[in-house]
């Protein structure tokens, strides 16, 4: 069972409240600041350890970036430029709990002033164990731990003031075949603002000869500020023979436009 646990490194629950090990919870796994520069907040982290000996954890923090397809990519903190790593400090980091008890840790965020910056980072949770200097790696020499099973919490901040999203949706076209022998396409969307938005993208194909327009589906996402997201859809085998032009339209939350862009060649479709 403890080689089992020692496997489990990292659990992420992207749209939950708690996550479990087999040893120990946290609650919640995102954490959502709401702070301007210069200001401070301050959220509530539970952590109860279901196991049936007193256990040691330790908190710890590091970045992570998001590539096109939205895989995340953990880093060392601090080494992104939006990274909110080191505005994080803790009522306490390095703490025990009695089996089947909880403790509650103050989690408080402090940008430094004229900051209006989204940033986010990842702030791990890890059980531990005490452990020599002569053989603590370079992460916990200080502490002199080695950390073992961990739970994962997203956190991000945002300011008070509004910012409005900005971003733009390019490069439509045909990709590949599946296995099934469905046509699939792809499109590019690019947040060029300084605030995480979700993305609304509603695929249409307009018959050139009579106009009408047919809704092939619609995808939403979440992208970063900075980075792209890659979209992905299959042409639904119902659309009539005919000529097309294929449209994707991205509505990002803007209150002052919508995206869109359009296939390069007309979409003809044989049967």
């Amino acid at each position: 069972m403890k080689l089992f646990i020692k496997l489990i490194l990292i659990f992420l629950l992207l749209g939950g409240f708690e996550v479990k090990s087999q040893d120990f919870e946290v609650a919640p796994v995102k954490m959502y600041f709401k702070v301007d520069g210069g200001s401070k907040q301050m959220k509530k982290l539970t952590i109860k350890n279901h196991s049936s000996i007193k256990q040691q954890y330790v908190i710890v923090t590091e970045d992570f970036i998001i590539d096109k397809y939205g895989n995340k990519k953990t880093l060392p903190k601090n080494s992104t430029k939006s990274s909110c790593a080191e505005w994080l400090t803790f009522s306490q980091f390095f703490f025990d709990i009695n089996p089947n008890e909880s403790i509650e840790v103050d989690v408080t965020m402090s940008p430094p002033s004229g900051d209006m910056s989204s940033r986010w980072a990842y702030m791990y949770v890890q059980t531990a164990t005490e452990r020599t200097a002569f053989d603590a790696d370079k992460e916990s020499t200080r502490t002199g731990i080695n950390l073992s099973a961990r739970i994962a919490i997203q956190v991000f901040r945002s300011t008070k003031v509004k910012q409005e999203p900005k971003g733009i949706i390019e490069q439509l076209r045909e990709d590949t075949e599946d296995t099934d022998g469905g046509r699939v396409f792809t499109a590019l969307i690019k947040n060029t603002g300084s605030t995480i938005f979700n993305s609304k993208v509603t695929i249409l194909a307009a018959n050139l000869t009579t106009g009408e327009e047919t809704e092939i589906t619609k995808i939403e996402t979440e992208v970063y500020p900075g980075f792209s997201r890659e979209i992905k859809f299959k042409l639904a085998k119902t659309l009539p023979k005919g000529e097309y032009s294929l449209v994707a339209i991205l509505d990002y939350g803007s209150k002052t436009s919508l995206e869109g862009t359009r296939l390069n060649k007309k979409l003809i479709i044989l049967e």
